[in-house]
């Protein structure tokens, strides 16, 4: 009689199967504390892990930046101030900052604050030249980054061709801004409340207004904000779009080769 047919898994399943013996194989034998870069790519060619995969990883771990949990009213309220894309592209650390560079001034209406040999930031133009610019664009889609504290680049080399890039950018202004447009329009319901009482209104009338005027207030400054928070995000995606695919040529979608 014919042996059965071997059981197939599913990516799924075999994701789980390789995790648990990743677990009881780590359980049943002794790991060493520190490993250094050489001695893990050795490791991982025994288990099949290729070098460059590897050191692709290792470099994506030493820019990893684990961001703490905000909390407090304001954070409840509007969102993370906070935003961050990651890509790897093909290029050196150094082209890939001077296209980044390029593409936050003509793109973005941003100016260099400070450079690094792996790092720049940059904050909104501002002025007369940013002014202009700014009322000159006509395509609809503005600077979103414009409006950020400050947006920052990190490139590091995951191998000869090829370079890990972090983009982050901070909103904490743009946040604050909202949280006290929302406090404003709880004060101003507070205070129509309390006009409307000294009119000798109906309390329920009187407190009715002032809660429509307050929600109303705060719900638009947090509308507002998570806008801007979202283009801004969409902004440092489309950004590294770019570093990956290239410029899009007008009216076509794909570049043809």
């Amino acid at each position: 009689m014919a042996d059965p047919t071997p059981p197939v898994l599913h990516r799924a399943a075999l994701e789980r199967v390789l995790q648990r013996a990743a677990e009881l194989q780590a359980a049943s034998t002794e790991v060493p504390e520190t490993l250094t870069e050489d001695e893990l790519v050795a490791l991982g060619a025994e288990v099949g892990l290729s070098a460059t995969a590897l050191r692709q990883a290792l470099v994506e771990e030493r820019m990893r930046v684990v961001l703490p949990e905000e909390r407090g009213l304001v954070a409840s309220l509007t969102g993370p101030a906070t935003f961050v894309a990651t890509r790897t592209v093909h290029g050196t650390p150094r082209d890939v900052l001077t296209k980044l560079h390029r593409m936050m001034d003509e793109g973005e209406n941003l100016r260099e604050v400070r450079r690094f040999p792996d790092r720049v930031v940059w904050g909104a133009r501002g002025g007369f030249a940013g002014t202009i610019r700014t009322l000159t664009r006509l395509d609809g889609r503005g600077f979103p980054l414009a409006r950020a504290d400050e947006v920052s680049a990190v490139a590091v080399a995951a191998d000869a061709t090829r370079v890990h890039v972090r983009l982050e950018a901070l909103l904490h202004d743009r946040r604050s801004n909202a949280a006290q447009a929302g406090a404003f329009g709880l004060l101003g319901g507070t205070a129509t409340s309390l006009v409307f009482v000294a009119l000798n209104l109906m309390l329920p009338v009187a407190i009715g207004a002032g809660a429509v005027i307050a929600a109303t207030a705060a719900a638009s400054a947090r509308s507002s904000y998570r806008r801007d928070a979202r283009l801004a995000q969409l902004a440092l995606e489309q950004i590294l779009d770019r570093l990956e695919f290239g410029e899009a040529s007008k009216g076509k979608l794909f570049s043809t080769g």
